[in-house]
């Protein structure tokens, strides 16, 4: 028995939407782009969607719309996907990495306050493991400052904040998702904008597409002459009809997955609890839809237990490693404890859609065999 780490769940029903892609004829930005970016706006209640190619251009838009250039800093956590302190070296700005909160992973609002300097313009926290960053809490250190908040929720698309499903009504400026093969929502690859600003979004739309004031199929599908003339600064980050169908077809199924999700996270729970080796996170499986499952356990038995976990055929291992201490990020003497040593204890084991509850207990008895 081999197990990943983790692995898509796509089948018949995205190959379908894109058949009718392909025999539509347009593969590009279109109509299939439109309808998904409606469904993300009608499973999160957010007014304006711009469905982009990747997480990674989410991010990257979202600064560049709110202005972050030379000069600026943002505040973000250091265990996060290099994606997000390199949009912001890309941008012009300087990352300012944030420890983070030992029970939730997620970037500590109390450390936040610290950092801010009168160059910072954004503060982005990402919603680690699938847990949404208190932004409320970030907002109150931030108090009058004019000082933006994007959320980066590439883990916790399906998570809810007090009852609502994640998107812009949980606080901030802007949520950015990311739809990469592995995410609870895939689009093979791709990412998305949630904003409240109706001029904001405009200003991506154009954006995203070389700064042009109109897409080709916009113009097709509201019979008017094209508008091509290149208003602004742009990116090639537009989404494909072909990605869309793609991740038309797992909204439908994505209250399925959710379910399955948190159900084997509960069960994990369950049986890792008698584990005296293992710290579990707290989690309330009932409202948060996991990206990731991590465990916690002494740091001097992390890479041991990977590699004995590799031997009997389970894929786990460090998803992310700290950025501060990345060769290209570095800061020299500079230190963030808590997310330091939770690097050395923590361990990312199998979660995906189709993971078997057989293999799941196998996971967790290979676990436990390696501690007896």
């Amino acid at each position: 028995m081999r197990i990943p780490m983790s692995k898509p769940s796509v089948g018949k029903a995205e190959l379908k939407l894109i058949a009718e892609v392909f025999a539509s004829g347009w593969l590009g930005e279109g109509n299939v782009t439109e309808t998904f970016g409606k469904g993300i706006a009608d499973f999160t209640g957010a007014q304006h969607v711009v469905a982009v190619n990747t997480g990674t251009s989410a991010l990257h838009l979202a600064l560049h719309a709110l202005g972050v250039g030379k000069g600026d800093e943002v505040i973000l956590p250091s265990m996060t996907f290099v994606s997000d302190p390199m949009v912001v070296i890309l941008s012009g700005a300087k990352p300012v990495f944030c420890d983070m909160e030992s029970e939730t992973l997620n970037i500590n609002p109390n450390k936040i306050g610290e950092l801010i300097t009168p160059r910072t313009k954004v503060v982005m926290p990402t919603d680690f493991a699938g847990l949404p960053c208190d932004v409320m809490a970030i907002r109150k250190v931030i108090g009058k400052r004019d000082i933006k908040i994007i959320r980066d929720a590439s883990h916790s698309f399906g998570s809810k904040v007090n009852g609502r499903v994640v998107g812009i009504s949980s606080g901030e400026d802007i949520t950015c998702f990311s739809f990469d093969p592995i995410k609870n929502l895939t689009c093979g690859e791709g990412g998305a904008l949630l904003l409240r600003d109706g001029s904001l979004a405009e200003k991506i739309r154009s954006q995203k597409m070389l700064g042009i004031i109109r897409s080709t199929w916009y113009s097709l599908s509201k019979k008017k002459v094209e508008d091509r003339r290149v208003v602004q600064i742009g990116f090639r980050y537009h989404m494909s009809n072909i990605n869309a169908a793609i991740g038309l077809g797992q909204l439908k199924r994505f209250k399925t997955f959710a379910q399955k999700r948190q159900l084997l996270a509960k069960r994990y729970d369950e049986l890792l609890a008698k584990n005296k080796n293992i710290t579990l996170l707290k989690r309330d499986y009932n409202e948060i839809v996991p990206f990731m499952y991590i465990i916690r356990i002494p740091a001097e038995d992390r890479d041991n237990l990977i590699k004995y976990l590799l031997d009997k055929g389970i894929h786990a291992g460090l998803r992310y490693y700290p950025c501060h201490l990345q060769p290209f990020f570095e800061h020299k003497g500079y230190r963030l404890p808590v997310t330091e040593q939770i690097a050395e204890e923590m361990l990312s084991i199998p979660l995906f859609n189709d993971l078997t509850m057989k293999q799941l207990r196998w996971v967790v008895a290979t676990i436990n065999s390696y501690f007896d």
